[in-house]
């Protein structure tokens, strides 16, 4: 289908691609670069290399044509663009691709199809103080905020080391479909707040964060 949401930031912008073609169409529409080859030959199933091809054909819509760059990666395995545009964050599930670029800002994003399962996993990715949010509704939908905000923080802290449990903390809110709350980055003894904001896309949450 390709671009199903774009949305203007203050420093970044974002967009999210609805997965509907095959590989070969997908591949057609891209011109990678040596680096970029190497890194896709490395993807083995179709569905993974769908999801990086919907990543690639994302940033031209969200960038300038002097920003576009290959997209490389860091010794923590934080994507980057390798010219112009040097802050980018991805994730992927089901069917959307989400990627968020800004020119000056740290970036996250995350998306994620809810899903019930995630009950039997709450307690290894959210905290004592996180497991004390209660939702007055919508509770399933707000356990998955809380996840894919401490994913999108993780991503625009961008090093493996963080304690994804401990170190990063979502503060309370009400979910309401729509909108932003704060959290908390904890290392090396300093702790750091961020804003970050969620809507719904179909059933799906996504989150996201510019480091302002």
């Amino acid at each position: 289908m390709g671009v199903f949401l774009k949305k203007k930031l203050e420093h970044a912008a974002l967009g999210v691609w609805e997965i509907n073609e095959t590989v070969d169409q997908l591949l057609k529409g891209v011109n990678l670069s040596e680096q970029e080859m190497k890194h896709y030959s490395y993807l083995r199933s179709d569905t993974r290399r769908k999801q990086w091809l919907s990543y690639r054909l994302v940033i031209p819509h969200l960038v300038s044509i002097g920003e576009i760059g290959g997209i490389e990666y860091d010794e923590h395995g934080k994507p980057y663009l390798n010219s112009g545009i040097k802050h980018i964050s991805v994730s992927h599930s089901g069917k959307f691709s989400a990627l968020i670029a800004s020119a000056t800002h740290p970036v996250g994003v995350d998306i994620e199809q809810v899903s019930p399962k995630i009950h039997k996993i709450a307690h290894k990715f959210l905290n004592k103080n996180e497991l004390k949010i209660v939702f007055s509704k919508n509770a399933l939908e707000g356990l998955f905020v809380l996840w894919a905000a401490k994913e999108a923080l993780f991503k625009l802290f961008g090093n493996r080391s963080l304690n994804f449990k401990e170190s990063i903390t979502i503060n309370p809110f009400e979910f309401e479909g729509e909108g932003g709350f704060t959290g908390e980055i904890t290392h090396d003894g300093n702790t750091t707040q961020y804003y970050l904001q969620y809507m719904m896309v179909e059933d799906y949450v996504l989150v996201f964060s510019v480091n302002n």
